[in-house]
């Protein structure tokens, strides 16, 4: 830490200096624009206008590096959901067809990725996606959606044994998977640049790490929704679940649907009440699933079929605690103390 004093010039202003060392490393000259940006805490924050307008440096990756193409997806993606702009996979040789029409795939899984450039020994990626086209909000509330949806046709495809309609709503999870993807990038480079937090509806630091906490919390939503599908396609040839069994389930999944829409709405609405509302259901929702979990043990003979109801009962039950976890989010962005 430096301290500099403050000056006095003709005409009533006050001046700085600022330390030659990051002048010259940011090789600024005479005339510069400077942002000067207050900040919630009260300090100032200085940075050349001409940051804004400066692209993420490349990531270049060589494919040797990577034994499994897995593990060079994953760091490509990884690399995205951290706001990097551009990504290019290098070889020292010719990068076979099959491994590059692997990588290709991401464009499927990583909103905005095209490739930029290709060539026999390498292939380029870049993110042609503007992040102030969403704010952070909007997808929340999408993501929110996608979840809700698919709890609601998990519950429906065992509610009318319809398998076509559970295997849809584990394809349809991984569309909720982008939007994660996407939201958390956004998280991302609204943590590091003042000017894209703005745009995406962020005020500060504190508000970016509640935005990746409900976003996390959301895609566990949709894990758990994907989970119950793959649960009843399970079942396809075990004996068919009493009724009184499938109303305890219907009863259960609504009490959550309920939680997970308040849960969303407190924290984009910033309701207090409906917040404290929702985590007041967790009471009920435990012993609903007592009381589900008994009439299984009791009635349902078969062991596989005993033990995917249980699962299934276990997920809503944790789709409910994510929704108390997003409710209580909501509550930590509402009650920041005031600078």
């Amino acid at each position: 830490m430096e301290i500099r004093r403050l000056q006095q010039i003709k005409g009533g202003s006050f001046t700085l200096s600022l330390p030659k060392e990051w002048v010259e490393k940011r090789r600024l000259k005479r005339g510069e624009e400077i942002v000067v940006s207050k900040e919630e805490d009260g300090s100032l924050r200085l940075y050349p206008v001409k940051m804004e307008l400066e692209e993420r440096k490349e990531v270049v990756l060589a494919l040797e590096d990577f034994p499994e193409v897995r593990a060079l997806e994953y760091c490509i993606g990884t690399y995205y959901i951290q706001g990097c702009n551009k990504v290019s996979v290098v070889s020292e040789k010719m990068i076979p067809a099959d491994v590059k029409k692997r990588l290709k795939q991401l464009r499927v899984e990583l909103p905005g990725v095209e490739v930029a450039e290709e060539r026999a020994d390498a292939i380029n990626f870049q993110v042609i996606m503007d992040p102030a086209a969403f704010s952070l909000e909007s997808l929340i509330e999408k993501t929110s959606s996608f979840s809700l949806h698919l709890q609601e046709d998990a519950i429906k495809s065992i509610l009318n044994s319809d398998f076509q309609l559970a295997s849809e709503v584990i394809e349809r999870s991984k569309e909720a998977l982008r939007h994660y993807r996407m939201t958390i990038r956004h998280v991302a480079l609204a943590s590091f640049s003042k000017a894209i937090a703005k745009k995406v509806g962020v005020k500060d630091c504190r508000e970016c790490v509640t935005f990746a906490l409900i976003t996390r919390d959301l895609n566990r939503l949709v894990y758990h929704s994907s989970s119950i599908a793959g649960q009843f396609l399970s079942l396809k040839r075990k004996a068919k679940t009493s009724r009184e069994i499938l109303h305890m389930i219907e009863d259960i999944s609504n009490i959550i649907l309920g939680m997970q829409r308040d849960a969303v709405q407190s924290f984009l609405k910033k309701d207090i009440t409906l917040a404290i509302t929702t985590m007041g259901k967790m009471k009920s929702v435990r012993q609903n699933e007592k009381t589900l979990l008994t009439a299984i043990l009791k009635e349902v003979k078969d062991a596989d079929l005993a033990v995917a109801l249980s699962h299934i009962a276990r997920d809503l039950r944790r789709i409910a605690g994510y929704s108390v976890a997003i409710a209580d989010g909501a509550m930590n962005r509402i009650l920041a103390p005031a600078h």
